[in-house]
Formats: C-alpha cells, structure tokens, sequence
C-alpha cells in the first residue's frame, strides 16, 4: 500500500514541476504565452443550475478573466480585450465539438473604465449592454460582465512548500482578497440540451489564445511550456489524440498503475466541463461556485491519500444572478461584505465597481 508520505512527496514533486515560474492554479497564468496577454487569460470556468428563486428552469456559466486582480480602490482600473472575442462554447451531442457558442465582444473603454457589451450567436445579436449591469438575451436568458471577488480558493503557498498544508487546521486562501474579470450568463436549460460539454475560449484575430474547461488540466498535466501553449491553441475533440500521454505519464508518477492513469485519463480527456442539465450536483458534473474543486482532485489523483489543502471558500456569493460576491477594495473587510449581502440592498450596483 502507498503511504500518505509517499504520495504527497511525489505529487509535490509532480505538480510543482507542472508549475514553473509564474504559472498559478486552477488556471492562472499556467502558460508562458498568456502571463504577457492577461486579458485573455481564462482562469476558471463554472457552470450550475441557477438556484435565484424563480429561476429553477435556468443554467448559468460563469468564465472568468484576467486573474490576480488586487483591489486598488478603483472602480474601473480593469478592462476586457476590445480586440478579442470572449466565447462560451457547448457541445449537446458528445463528440466534444461546438454546437451552441455565445461570443462576447466588448468596445473600447471609456472615461469611466466602463465598456459596451455585445453577445451574439454566430450572426445574431442576443443582446447588448455595458459593463457592470446586466442586460437581458433573446430567449429568456440574461448576462453580465465586469469586475468581482475571485471565487476560486486553494493554499498556493503551502502547495509551492512541498504540500506543507495546515494539518488539523485551516489553510490559508492565496486568492482571498483578490478580484477577477467575469463574463456570466444565464440561459433556459430548456436550450441546451440534457448532458452536455461545455468550455470557454478566446480568440484575437484568427488566433485561439486559451480554453478552458475543467480546473488545472493544462497547469498539472502539460509541461513544459511549450506543451501549455499548445494545449491552449488546440480544440478539445483532438485531446485524447494529443494529451493522453501526457497525462498517463503524471498519472503514473504519482503513483498510479499504467490500467488507472489510463482510466483516469479517458475521464479527464477531453477537457469540457460535462453537466447534466438535470442535476443539482457540483464537480465533476459542471462546476459550482463553492465547489472544493482542489480537494475532490487532490482525492482523484491519489486515490484519496491526499485529501485536502485544508482551505475553506471566503467568498459571500449572493442568491440570485449573477451570483459571484462584489469585487473587493484594498485590505476589504469581509464582515462589511457579508453584511452588505444580507441586507441585499441593490447588489446589482456594485457591479463592476
């Protein structure tokens, strides 16, 4: 049997090799190509049945951009690419190719930091409105971009530290305090179809800049960085083509026999976020918000011998759309946040501030 040293020791060995320099878990900056292009880095991508009351029939995806966003005290000191395309993509017939796409384009901004939103799907415009405000899409759905709390959670510093995680304690939250650009969009699951695969990408010109789709496929099992940057140029239908041996071969140094690394990696092959539009569950069915998605990877890839960072979400989500928690300011107090929630008192507001 392997013991728990044996597979934090190698998994420490494995992941760390698989995050040189700048690159950042879940996706941030995981590849050389975008730490010099960060506005169209996507970091996290979610997608859950929307739990607003009243809008039980809906699905909302959640794709977020250009990560590690201190609070400056702005508003406004963050824009989107008014040069790139912004896409939300889901395939409803499993064979891991686009068959709905949302783009989202976005003008250049003004005085304000503030930036005309356009949505379309392939030559028809859904909808248009301005960053920070939601506007409503035809057919029922609705969107919003802008500026907000990073949602995702994880102990960067402890996992850089050989796996050092706070044992019978809480760790710490590298990304707690820090904000993400946010593209959100709500639409009738009715749309879409059952089981479906979705990610996002990004485009400038006639070139695929990232994708993204489940949390650190690209950061842990692509290396070296060459291997990312190619991964980010490439469509998830030639994953298993291109990538089953990379990630068989960190499968495998973290301990697996070559009959798991290969099961484990048909099921994370190709990376699309999988979601039965029926079903309430988190990861691996869709991603939401709260989701631990360290910890059930942390399980996966070591057959449960490493368990945890230890790290609990900070965020204070709201209750309805668009659910992410309000972009922090400088030194932010949570209890103010948590406060201003509860009271509910126009959230809608604070977007993009």
């Amino acid at each position: 049997m392997r013991s728990l040293h044996t597979n934090t020791t190698a998994l420490a060995l494995a992941l760390a090799t698989a995050l040189p320099g700048a690159a950042f878990a879940s996706s941030h900056r995981e590849e050389p190509f975008l730490t010099k292009n960060p506005k169209v880095d996507a970091t996290d991508f979610y997608m859950f049945k929307s739990y607003e009351p009243g809008r039980e029939g809906y699905v909302t995806f959640v794709a977020n951009y250009q990560p590690l966003q201190d609070g400056y005290g702005g508003p406004n000191f963050f824009t989107l690419d008014s040069e790139a395309l912004y896409e939300i993509h889901v395939d409803n017939n499993g064979d891991a190719k686009e068959d709905i796409t949302w783009t989202y384009t976005f003008g250049t901004a003004d005085a304000s930091g503030r930036q005309s939103v356009t949505v379309k799907s392939g030559a028809t415009t859904l909808g248009t409105g301005t960053t920070g405000s939601s506007f409503n899409l035809t057919g029922g759905g609705k969107a919003v971009a802008g500026l907000y709390d990073d949602p995702f959670f994880f102990d960067l510093a402890a996992f850089r530290n050989s796996l050092a995680f706070c044992p019978g304690g809480v760790g710490t939250n590298f990304f707690a305090g820090l904000n993400t650009m946010a593209i959100v969009v709500e639409v009738p699951s009715s749309m879409l179809g059952g089981k479906i695969g979705v990610w996002a990408r990004t485009m400038k010109g006639n070139t695929q800049f990232d994708r993204m789709a489940r949390p650190a496929i690209n950061t842990v099992f692509l290396n070296p960085g060459s291997r990312k940057d190619m991964f980010n140029s490439t469509q998830p239908a030639d994953d298993k083509a291109n990538y089953t041996a990379d990630v068989v071969g960190v499968l495998k140094a973290l301990g697996n026999d070559d009959a798991t690394a290969n099961q484990l990696a048909g099921v994370l092959l190709p990376d699309i976020l999988t979601v039965d539009t029926a079903s309430k569950d988190g990861f691996l069915n869709g991603r939401k918000l709260t989701d631990d998605v360290i910890d059930a990877e942390f399980n996966l890839l070591t057959a449960g011998a490493l368990k945890s960072d230890r790290v609990i979400n900070d965020s204070t989500f709201r209750v309805k759309f668009p659910y992410l928690g309000v972009a922090l300011p400088p030194a932010a107090s949570r209890a103010a946040i948590k406060m201003f929630h509860q009271a509910d008192s126009d959230p809608q507001g604070l977007e993009g501030n």
